[in-house]
């Protein structure tokens, strides 16, 4: 089904003499200036009109009539006169000649009545803003729609305590109020330069006697002109800046979503056009309303994407430290969520060995990076305390039965001696790695297979044996989860057979360029589940 395009209000024409009186006049026309023809044909043009602050006077008005009928069109906002159905916005109007029957000239007047342009500038802040979950772009959106057909500038500010996820109040304890500028924009023919004076990210304390702090802590809408944005400028700056006192009406507008004042907008007008009126104070309430929801869902997926990423780190060693005799490489490739429940670990232990812990939890995602995160720790915690790989497990396993009842979780505990690459492994129902020889051949290390975490109870726990085995010179170790060899395309075996092929179409470099051809070469396999991968090559005798 085809998008529908947005509501568009047809414009009124209107006949004029050279001299500004009305020779034409439409039922659209009487509809739009609460008059009929009777009373309007032959009266000046002017009458439908007020005078705008610093705008054309009516004689300008009619001179700019006479020079479109010599072929000098002219268009502005002129305020309707009167209370009629027009008086609530500023009118669009346009003249331009047009030849007549007996082959002189009038001039056609166009006039667009305010709802037209609002039900449009609706329609497109609704396909337009929010167009991502990025909040500096929603935030530009919600401002570039609306200059310059509805505001000469337009700016948005969020509390800054938001963007760092604090949980302060909105004010400060004098009721000043911390935002940052997340956009804002000028007409084309103002300065180039306020980009600069005005520079998107600031961050600006409002004192509680301006418009802005008013606004939220009011929750309201307010209104105010140039001597407001003086002052405020003198707190911010203490200086002018030429040109920007021409906008002299200004609206400042409260973001408020699910109930939370998240920042506020503010639109303003200059010299020449006419004032924020009742009916553009409803526009921008409604433009307002739009913003806050999308900077609330903008703000909503920051908070999840740096949570994801703060447990993201927590699931993997910062740095990864090989000793003498070892080489180690390492890849975490979690899930789309951005976090898992796959982890894996290097523990130093006091007597020169090192414990290698690799694990995966049922599913991934928020839930299941907890769980892991848990058992990591208690992981690094046990193997640091020098625990041989079975009682690791054994302890594991009770630590499992206390978390979430479906974090059930496979694990694999190796202690190697660097110097005799001699090792001790246990096993909670995890892949086997695979250890690929110098002469090119891989086959499966030998370990025992134990119950996964969490699957026994107190009553009868779980009990894990312990096997020896040794890295010989030159040989790689890969540990790695099940997301690198199981998907809904090839079952478990396959998927260690082709890990197996990658093992040795990559061995020829160095141990991380192993690790990445590995990846690269299964890339089609992986599903949708973490990955993590760790290799070790044990040095050949010198």
């Amino acid at each position: 089904m085809s998008e529908r395009p947005p509501p568009r209000a047809a414009p009124v024409t209107v006949l004029l003499t050279s001299d500004g009186r009305i020779t034409g006049w439409s039922e659209g026309a009487a509809r739009l200036f609460g008059r009929g023809p009777g009373e309007a044909v032959g009266a000046p043009v002017t009458d439908l009109f007020g005078e705008p602050p610093g705008g054309p006077t009516a004689e300008q008005l009619v001179a700019a009539f006479g020079h479109a009928a010599e072929g000098r069109p002219w268009s502005g906002v002129l305020p309707p006169a009167g209370d009629g159905p027009a008086a609530d916005g500023g009118l669009s109007v346009s003249c331009e000649p047009m030849t007549v029957q007996d082959g002189g000239v009038a001039v056609a007047l166009t006039v667009t009545p305010p709802w037209a342009g609002r039900l449009e500038l609706l329609s497109e802040a609704g396909r337009r803003i929010g167009s991502s979950l990025e909040l500096h772009l929603t935030a530009r959106e919600a401002v570039a729609v609306t200059v310059p057909r509805f505001a000469d500038a337009g700016a948005v500010y969020v509390l800054e305590r938001l963007l760092a996820d604090d949980d302060r109040p909105t004010a400060e304890v004098d009721g000043s109020v911390v935002v940052r500028r997340l956009s804002i924009v000028f007409a084309d023919d103002d300065p180039r330069g306020w980009a600069r004076e005005f520079p998107v990210n600031e961050v600006i304390v409002y004192p509680p006697t301006t418009p802005y702090a008013r606004c939220l802590a009011t929750g309201r809408m307010v209104e105010f002109g140039g001597d407001a944005v003086q002052d405020t400028l003198a707190h911010r700056t203490g200086r002018l800046i030429d040109g920007l006192l021409d906008h002299v009406s200004l609206l400042a507008v409260p973001l408020v979503a699910r109930g939370r004042a998240l920042g506020f907008a503010v639109f303003s007008r200059k010299r020449g056009r006419p004032p924020f009126a009742a009916a553009d104070a409803a526009l921008a309430a409604e433009l307002a309303a739009r913003t806050a929801t999308c900077i609330d869902n903008a703000c909503l997926y920051r908070r999840e994407h740096r949570t994801a990423t703060a447990l993201k780190a927590s699931l993997v060693p910062a740095a990864v430290t090989a000793p003498p005799g070892l080489e180690i490489a390492h890849r975490y490739l979690p899930a789309g969520s951005g976090v898992g429940g796959d982890w894996y670990d290097v523990v130093p232990l006091p007597d020169g060995q090192i414990a290698v812990v690799v694990g995966d939890s049922v599913g991934h995602g928020v839930t299941a990076a907890a769980a892991m995160g848990q058992l990591r720790v208690a992981a690094h915690t046990l193997a640091g305390c020098g625990f041989p790989p079975a009682v690791v497990l054994e302890r594991l396993d009770a630590i499992a039965q206390d978390l979430h009842a479906a974090q059930f979780a496979t694990c694999l505990c190796l202690v190697c001696d660097p110097a005799t690459r001699y090792c001790e492994v246990a096993c909670a129902g995890h892949p086997p790695p695979l250890l690929t020889l110098p002469d090119g051949t891989v086959r499966r290390f030998a370990v025992p297979q134990g119950l996964p975490l969490g699957v026994s109870d107190r009553a009868h726990p779980a009990e894990y044996e312990q096997v020896p085995a040794a890295i010989p010179p030159g040989a790689t170790l890969a540990l790695y989860t099940d997301g690198l060899v199981e998907s809904r395309r090839r079952n478990v075996d396959e998927g260690i057979a082709r890990l197996a092929s990658a093992l040795v179409a990559s061995q020829a470099g160095t141990l991380e360029e192993t690790a990445d051809g590995v990846l690269n070469l299964l890339s089609d396999q992986c599903g949708n589940d973490d990955i993590a991968l760790l290799l070790i090559r044990a040095a050949r005798p010198s």
